[in-house]
């Protein structure tokens, strides 16, 4: 059952990618407008869930972040339409509990626990007739780069601006990107730029995420296909839109080899994503309850600033 699961999720993003040309196809992590939440809960869906909410709003046309359940719709006063076909999310249980709370992720991520995956069927609120709470705000993706340099500010990563090339430098630990006026459109910026942040989050000295053990030669294509995806959950989260990284090509054609060899590659690319962006938000928040901190003892040290008024 379980691989079947991974087979199935996987045979879905390939069926995408095949026989399409890779500067043209584009994945569903380059247009969508916001994370998936839960109609009932409001908690966003986290991991491979993601992705595949992503993959099925795309290719149905739905334009509602939210899903739910048919027993949660039911449980709001809504009733899912006739003949309507549902999506899976998946989930993993620990063996030893009934608490279903660590979905969406790749369970050899998880430790040396014993979990068992379990899939449920959800419905988008575009499948709902009835009154089920106001309609979900889609946050307006914009296109301003401020919001996103602000975040990076916030992480303490070293960025250098310059050249023509992106990338993320482990020895200096530095992330280099061309400046701004490089790019044709900020959302090129910003995805570049988010998808090397993602890179920098797999430092020995921050998350240690080294893949090489687990997929050898193509460890490469593995970091990418992380990199990528947790660019896109990072980017969705701050409202940002979102375009191909210039190098989506390349990366596409590493990819195919390393998701047709190992069905459960995109879920531990997800869950990785999901783990940095997570991690992520914790130091970003971190960052800014010190500044708080940090300018409220400035205040008490020197004292409410007067106000400067000009001689009568």
């Amino acid at each position: 059952m379980t691989k079947s699961i991974y087979q199935r999720v996987t045979e879905t993003l390939l069926a995408q990618i095949d026989g399409a040309n890779p500067r043209e196809w584009a994945c569903p992590w380059h247009r969508t407008g916001g994370l998936p939440k839960n109609g009932k809960t409001g908690a966003n869906y986290r991991g491979i869930n993601i992705l595949g909410l992503w993959c099925a709003a795309q290719r149905l046309g739905f334009g509602d972040t939210r899903w739910a359940t048919y027993r949660q719709w039911q449980g709001l006063g809504a009733q899912v339409r006739r003949g309507e076909k549902g999506s899976f999310v998946h989930f993993y249980r620990d063996m030893g509990s009934s608490d279903e709370s660590v979905e969406g992720h790749d369970r050899s991520a998880q430790g040396h626990r014993r979990y068992v995956m379990r899939t449920s069927v959800v419905f988008n609120a575009d499948q709902v007739d009835g009154v089920f709470n106001e309609p979900a705000a889609i946050p307006a993706r914009t296109s301003s780069t401020d919001t996103f340099d602000e975040f990076m500010t916030a992480t303490g990563a070293a960025v250098r601006f310059g050249g023509n090339e992106a990338f993320y430098c482990p020895v200096r630990d530095e992330i280099h990107v061309p400046p701004l006026n490089y790019f044709n459109t900020p959302e090129g910026y910003t995805a570049t730029l988010g998808h090397e942040l993602l890179h920098w989050t797999g430092a020995k000295s921050r998350l240690s995420r080294n893949l090489s053990g687990r997929y050898g030669e193509l460890a490469y294509a593995a970091e990418e296909l992380v990199a990528e995806i947790g660019s896109a959950f990072l980017l969705a989260g701050l409202g940002l839109a979102n375009t191909p990284h210039p190098n989506h090509a390349r990366y596409l054609a590493s990819w195919l080899p390393l998701l047709r060899k190992d069905p459960r590659a995109i879920f531990t690319a997800a869950a990785q994503a999901s783990r940095a962006v997570d991690w992520l938000g914790d130091i970003t928040s971190q960052a800014t309850r010190l500044s708080t901190a940090a300018a409220a003892v400035q205040v008490l040290v020197d004292g409410p600033r007067a106000e400067t008024r000009s001689p009568s």
